[in-house]
C-alpha cells in the first residue's frame, strides 16, 4: 500500500538528556505546514578503486543525521502564560524560556508619556520586563496599553510602546503586566529536543535536534516561523501514528492593521509597516567524533532580518543617515489582541544598511535590512513573548 502524503506528523519535546530520546506523544503534537524531511543526509565517501574495467565503486556513508524543515503559525497557546506548541522547537534553536504564571500587578510611582515607574517590588534585574504587555487597568489612563521595551531595575522605570491611542500614566494609574512565556537567546548550555516524523506508519526518529528559525510577518498573510532542524538519524520502523492532540496552538490572526500594533521602527512609531522578518541565522554544525558522542551544535548566531515600511520624508525620519551614520534604534510589534493568543517581538539594538526604494501599489516602499546586535550584557538581541 502506497504511503499517503496527506497523512504526516510531527511530535516534538525537550530532551532531559542530550540525544536520549525523550519519547514525544500525541499530546506533543505540532500543527506545521510545509513539511520537507531529508531522512537520511550524510556525506558520501568513494572508495575509487582502481581496476581493469570502467565503472562506479562503492559508496560508504559517513556523518548520517536528519534535516526537517518546516513551517509553524506565530500565534500563542490560547492561554497567558502557557507555553505555545513551538516551545520546544524555540529552546532547540538557542532560546532560553522565562515563564510569568501570573499577571504582574501594582500601582505606579510615577509615569509620562511612553513611560512608567514600577511599584518598588518590582524586578531589580535590568530588561527583565521586556517583550511584556502593559495594561493599565485604573486611575490616570485606564485602558491603555503598550509592551515594555526597555526596563531598569534599579529605578524601576520601563519605556513602552504604545499599543492603544497613548499610554501616559501617573501615579494614580493602576497595572497589570499580562502573564506569558518570554525567550531569549543563549550561548551555552543549549537544549535539544527529539523530533519524531510518522510518515503514514513508518516512524523516523531525530534525536538530539537542535536548529534555527525565521519569523515572517506581512500584511495580509499569516505570521509564520520557519524552523530548520538537524537530528541524529535513527534507523525508521514501522510504526502506527499515535492519536494526536493538537493543543496550545490558538488560532493564528492575518498580520494587518486591526491585529498588530506597538510599532516602532528604529525610533519612528508612525512607520506604515508592510512587512518584517527575524532570522536567527544560527550556525548549526553536526559532528561525528571517534571516541565522543554524536552532536549537533550551534557554534555561532548573527540575527538579522529586513523591514519594508511606507518611504517617509526625511522630515520625518532619515533612514539614510541613521544607515551611514552607524545608528541603531529600536525594532517591535505586537501581534495579536486578546490574551493568550499575543505575540511581540522586541529587537533593542537594530542597525540598518543600504536602504532600497520599491514600488507598490504606485506607493514609494522602502526596505531597510538590518543586524540585531546584543548589548554588553549579551544574550539580547531580541526577545520573543507569547502572552
Amino acid at each position: 500500500m502506497p504511503l499517503l502524503s496527506r497523512k504526516r506528523l510531527i511530535l516534538t519535546k525537550i530532551e532531559s538528556t542530550y540525544g536520549t530520546d525523550s519519547s514525544p506523544a500525541g499530546t506533543d503534537a505540532v500543527l506545521v505546514r510545509n513539511l520537507e524531511i531529508t531522512p537520511l543526509e550524510s556525506d558520501t565517501v568513494s572508495r575509487d578503486l582502481i581496476r581493469p574495467y570502467l565503472g562506479n565503486s562503492e559508496q560508504l556513508i559517513a556523518q548520517a543525521r536528519v534535516a526537517i524543515t518546516f513551517e509553524v503559525e506565530l500565534a500563542g497557546s490560547g492561554s497567558a502564560g502557557t507555553a505555545s506548541r513551538v516551545d520546544s522547537l524555540l529552546r532547540a534553536c538557542g532560546m532560553a524560556a522565562t515563564t510569568t504564571a501570573a499577571a504582574v500587578t501594582g500601582t505606579a510611582q510615577a509615569g509620562a508619556a511612553g513611560s512608567i515607574t514600577l511599584e518598588s517590588g518590582a524586578s531589580a534585574t535590568d530588561d527583565y520586563y521586556n517583550g511584556m504587555v502593559i495594561s493599565l487597568t485604573g486611575g490616570t489612563g485606564d485602558g491603555s496599553k503598550g509592551i515594555i521595551t526597555n526596563y531598569v531595575g534599579s529605578t524601576k522605570v520601563a519605556t513602552v510602546q504604545k499599543s492603544t491611542a497613548a499610554f501616559t500614566p501617573d501615579a494614580t494609574s493602576d497595572y497589570s503586566i499580562s502573564a506569558n512565556v518570554g525567550y531569549k537567546p543563549v550561548s551555552s548550555s543549549f537544549e535539544s529536543a527529539t523530533l519524531y516524523f510518522n510518515n503514514d506508519g513508518v516512524l523516523h526518529k531525530a534525536t538530539g535536534c537542535r536548529g534555527t528559525f525565521n519569523l515572517s510577518a506581512e500584511v495580509g498573510q499569516i505570521p509564520i516561523i520557519s524552523f530548520t532542524m538537524t537530528g541524529i538519524y535513527n534507523a525508521p520502523t514501522d510504526t502506527a501514528a499515535p492519536s494526536v492532540t493538537y493543543s496550545n496552538q490558538a488560532d493564528p490572526l492575518i498580520f494587518k492593521a486591526d491585529n498588530t500594533s506597538a510599532v516602532n521602527v528604529l525610533g519612528y512609531s508612525d512607520a506604515c509597516l508592510q512587512m518584517v522578518s527575524f532570522d536567527v541565522a544560527n550556525e548549526v554544525i553536526y559532528r561525528e567524533l571517534v571516541n565522543c558522542t554524536k552532536q549537533v551544535i550551534i557554534t555561532n548566531r548573527a540575527p538579522a532580518g529586513e523591514i519594508m515600511i511606507e518611504a517617509p520624508t526625511i522630515a520625518a525620519k532619515d533612514y539614510f543617515t541613521m544607515a551611514t551614520g552607524n545608528t541603531s534604534g529600536l525594532l517591535c510589534f505586537q501581534h495579536g489582541t486578546t490574551a493568550g493568543n499575543i505575540v511581540t517581538m522586541v529587537a533593542p539594538v537594530a542597525d540598518i544598511s543600504n536602504p532600497t526604494y520599491s514600488d507598490q501599489d504606485g506607493i514609494q516602499m522602502l526596505t531597510l535590512p538590518y543586524v540585531a546586535i546584543p548589548s554588553s550584557a549579551g544574550n539580547d538581541e531580541v526577545v520573543l513573548t507569547f502572552a
